[in-house]
C-alpha cells in the first residue's frame, strides 16, 4: 500500500512538472509589440475672395451703368445697367483670389437663368419683345482670355485671376424691342472647394 501511495505521488509530481514546464514553454514563445510616435497638423488656411472692383466699368456703344456692384469679399451685388442697341455691352472687372494656403477649385458653378419681361401694354408685343431679348441678350463671367469660369477650373495657393461679368446685347440682333424690357435672373452663385 506504502508502494502504491509513493506511486502517486510520483505520478501527481511528475503531472505538476509538465503542467509547469508547458507553462514556461508559453511563457518563453510569447512576445510583447509596442507602437509608439507622434503627430502634428501643420496650420493651413483657407480664404477664396473677391477683391479689386475696377471702376468705372467698361462701356460698349450707348450702355450706361447705372449701378456700379458693391463689391464685398463674398459677393457682387446691386449692378444695373441699361443696354439700348445691338452691340451695346457692360463690363463688371473684378478679381477672384486665394489668399489662403489651400489649393481651391470650382465644385459648383450655378447661373440663375436670365429672365426678360417686356414692359409694352399689348400683350403680342410684349411677347415679341421678351422672344426678341432672350435671343439676343447675353450674361457671361470669364477670365480675361475669353473662357468662361467653369466647375473644375482651379485657383493655385496665392493666385489671383481676372473676372469679366459682361452683359451684352448683341451686335447682330435685327430688330429692336417695341417698350422696354426688364431683365433679371443675372446671379451667378460659385461654390469653390478644397483642390
Amino acid at each position: 500500500m506504502e508502494r502504491q501511495r509513493t506511486r502517486k505521488v510520483f505520478v501527481i509530481i511528475a503531472l505538476l512538472l509538465i503542467v509547469a514546464g508547458v507553462t514556461v514553454a508559453f511563457a518563453a514563445l510569447s512576445t510583447t509589440l509596442n507602437i509608439d510616435g507622434t503627430g502634428l497638423i501643420q496650420a493651413e488656411s483657407w480664404e477664396v475672395r473677391y477683391e479689386n472692383l475696377r471702376s468705372p466699368a467698361t462701356v460698349t456703344g450707348e450702355a450706361v451703368v447705372e449701378t456700379m456692384p458693391t463689391l464685398t469679399a463674398t459677393s457682387v451685388t446691386g449692378f444695373h445697367a441699361r443696354l439700348s442697341r445691338p452691340g451695346d455691352s457692360v463690363r463688371i472687372v473684378f478679381d477672384v483670389t486665394n489668399a489662403g494656403t489651400i489649393p481651391a477649385e470650382i465644385g459648383t458653378l450655378t447661373k440663375e437663368g436670365i429672365t426678360f419681361t417686356g414692359l409694352a401694354t399689348d400683350v403680342t408685343d410684349r411677347a415679341a419683345d421678351e422672344a426678341l431679348m432672350a435671343a439676343n441678350v447675353t450674361y457671361t463671367l470669364t477670365y480675361t482670355d475669353g473662357a468662361a469660369v467653369a466647375v473644375g477650373d482651379t485657383l493655385t495657393a496665392g493666385q489671383t485671376r481676372e473676372l469679366w461679368l459682361t452683359l451684352s446685347f448683341n451686335s447682330t440682333a435685327s430688330a429692336l424691342p417695341t417698350d422696354d424690357v426688364e431683365i433679371g435672373g443675372l446671379g451667378i452663385t460659385t461654390i469653390y472647394v478644397q483642390d
